[in-house]
């Protein structure tokens, strides 16, 4: 490579790396919240609960062209609930949209939870000390909706996902209930046990169904397990 070529990738990458920051802005603020998602089932007269232990880290962002913004980082792993009589399901750290698309739940599920109002695009030093001071238990509160529930009928084969309907969840598991999902702060350890428990989360090519050529059916048309990827069982920063 002459020096010419040299200077002209040099001077290209110095004004990418310019160009860039007015866009990516200066964080101002930032706090996170370690918590707990316990999910709740009555069986057969019996209470039982499964919990995963994750943490999402808040931060704002001032100074950028598109404004005041802000950002966030989510660890942890899908919750794994173990039935008595040997089924299990899963809590994934989504939701499903009325149009089938699949969003991140936990991030401001949280915060609406503990009261927190504000979006994640305008918290205030006051939401900042909110989130710093949050504890106890208290019931998931997320616009009267929850995380996307699925089972396998084998877990070791992926495209045998299937999404759960929590609150029918004795038509697929008789003599279980769902009773509900709670939000619980705590410093526990985040959970780290789902890829072992799913080897095949580790695995280098597609595991799951996708659609067949010229199957153009809108996404809230198609079964959950062709829109699910294995990103979607973990926090954007545990991927």
């Amino acid at each position: 490579m002459n020096r010419l070529s040299c200077f002209l990738i040099t001077r290209r990458t110095f004004m990418a790396s310019v160009c860039a920051l007015p866009l990516a802005g200066c964080q101002d603020g930032s706090e996170s919240i370690r918590f707990r998602v316990i999910a709740m089932v009555m069986y057969e007269g019996k209470s039982y609960e499964a919990s995963t232990v994750m943490e999402c880290r808040y931060a704002r962002i001032t100074n950028s062209l598109i404004g005041r913004g802000g950002s966030t980082t989510l660890y942890g792993e899908a919750l794994i609930f173990d039935l008595p009589n040997g089924k299990s399901f899963f809590v994934l750290p989504i939701w499903v949209n009325r149009d089938g698309s699949l969003s991140k739940v936990y991030e401001r599920a949280v915060l609406k939870t503990f009261g927190i109002d504000s979006s994640l695009g305008s918290l205030e030093d006051d939401d900042f000390k909110a989130i710093k001071a949050a504890s106890g238990r208290k019931p998931f509160k997320y616009f009267g909706h929850l995380p996307a529930f699925i089972s396998f009928r084998d877990e070791t084969q992926p495209k045998t996902l299937f999404e759960l309907q929590p609150y029918k969840m004795e038509q697929t598991f008789p003599g279980a209930e769902f009773i509900g999902l709670d939000i619980e702060i705590t410093d526990a350890p985040i959970t780290k046990k789902l890829r072992q428990r799913l080897s095949w989360l580790d695995a280098g090519k597609q595991v799951f169904e996708r659609r067949a050529p010229g199957d153009r059916r809108p996404a809230k048309q198609l079964p959950i397990g062709y829109l699910v990827t294995r990103a979607h069982f973990f926090g954007n920063g545990s991927r």
